[in-house]
């Protein structure tokens, strides 16, 4: 982590408290990296990676950033094991030691918002995914979403043994960020993906674990505990629920370690969610459309509501068509916009410009009631109406609707 901060140059700040202020700094400064040099006498690094410091890191341009992550995702990597050391053991009291913000007033405690669990299972192999964990007196409690791979992970360690083994690692390279924000088969091996993406160090210790500032051994129990309040990326409260227990083995924390603090409903923790679900449109996508060029998750759908999709028209009903596979390869979508190779979807004033001259109410917008959607909809009741816009030209006029500024 300590060499992130000069790479990335982020904007320092000397103090602040883990309740609250860590919240307000990062709020204040967000999609810009920071870095407290002291919060309750340890130092905290945030808002490290949107689009464009991914971008940096990788040396990719931010527009061949789907195209990188789909090479890498063909040409997977086994993972560099290297020895475990540079680290102090600590006792699972050291929990509360660590400057683990309270992010919000509602909050119930402090939560660990950048932990990756590392999971292992004969039949499925390796598992990393990132979950919130509240941090409570005794033990932490994990939202586990049922349609990730970790709760079928966990569901099946519960039948076989009453528990599962895990490590959560914080302060992490970029790439096992990425790594375990991808979705993929629950035989997808994210370890060997964050492999291919950079050389990523790993440790063999129960199993094989991601280098980090912070790796804590737990067993995931079949007991649960409340849950929330919490804000998710649409920056509104998610409910409170009944979730698994946590409990806490042992404690490695490396000499000067950094705590990484995801900011809840920032642009660093929508970019993480969204981002990497962009390769896996893509391809759904162009199984329908061979000529789609390009696909983002927008900030302002928090990178997991709205898509804009770029194809080159070759007949009328493509874009009709991207709109439907859109729909269908990130099911929490609720409303995309599909535009021509000479929009640029990463400029929102061209997006718009594209929906103000290309499109007709009556003819142009598909509109999907009562479908499964996103549970982090506010406005949703469990179902969702759905809505595609087709900001593509007409072929048979397209002379029509050429630019010439």
């Amino acid at each position: 982590m300590r060499e992130f901060i000069n790479l990335l140059n982020p904007i320092t700040i000397n103090k602040a408290d883990k309740r609250y202020e860590v919240a307000k700094v990062l709020k204040k400064y967000d999609g810009k990296p920071v870095y407290i040099k002291d919060v309750d006498g340890y130092e905290i690094l945030g808002n490290l990676w949107s689009r464009d410091s991914l971008s940096k890191f990788f040396n990719v341009e931010k527009e061949k950033f789907l195209f990188f992550m789909l090479k890498k995702l063909d040409d997977l990597k086994e993972p560099k094991i290297v020895k475990f050391s540079g680290y102090k053991k600590e006792s699972p009291d050291f929990i509360h030691s660590l400057p683990i913000p309270i992010y919000y007033e509602k909050d119930p405690g402090p939560y660990i918002t950048s932990g990756v669990v590392v999971a292992y299972d004969e039949d499925y192999g390796y598992n990393m995914s990132i979950h919130r964990m509240l941090v409570k007196e005794d033990h932490l409690v994990i939202r586990m979403v049922e349609q990730r791979h970790l709760y079928h992970y966990y569901h099946k360690a519960i039948k076989e043994k009453g528990y599962l083994d895990v490590y959560i690692t914080i302060g992490n390279h970029p790439a096992v960020l990425l790594a375990a924000s991808t979705s993929g088969d629950i035989t997808f091996d994210e370890l060997k993906f964050a492999s291919s993406l950079s050389d990523v160090d790993v440790f063999s210790l129960d199993f094989l674990v991601p280098k980090a500032e912070i790796i804590i051994k737990a067993k995931i129990l079949n007991e649960l505990d409340d849950e929330g309040p919490f804000v998710d990326i649409t920056g509104t409260y998610d409910k409170v629920r009944k979730q698994p227990i946590v409990e806490i083995e042992k404690i490695y924390v490396k000499d000067n370690f950094i705590f990484h603090a995801l900011l809840p409903g920032g642009i660093e923790h929508k970019t993480l969610m969204g981002l990497p679900q962009e390769p896996r449109m893509f391809k759904y996508i162009r199984n329908t459309i061979p000529s789609v060029k390009n696909v983002r998750l927008t900030e302002g759908g928090c990178c997991w509501l709205h898509a804009i999709v770029q194809i080159e028209k070759k007949t009328e009903g493509d874009g009709k068509n991207a709109i439907l596979s859109a729909l269908a390869s990130h099911p929490s979508l609720k409303h995309v916009v599909v535009v021509d190779d000479d929009i640029n979807i990463f400029d929102i004033n061209d997006i718009e410009y594209a929906i103000a001259t290309r499109v007709q109410g009556d003819r142009d917008i598909v509109i999907i009631k009562g479908a499964k959607g996103s549970s982090l909809d506010p406005s949703s009741d469990g179902l969702t109406t759905k809505i595609g816009i087709d900001a593509t030209k007409p072929l048979n006029c397209k002379e029509k609707f050429e630019r010439i500024i």
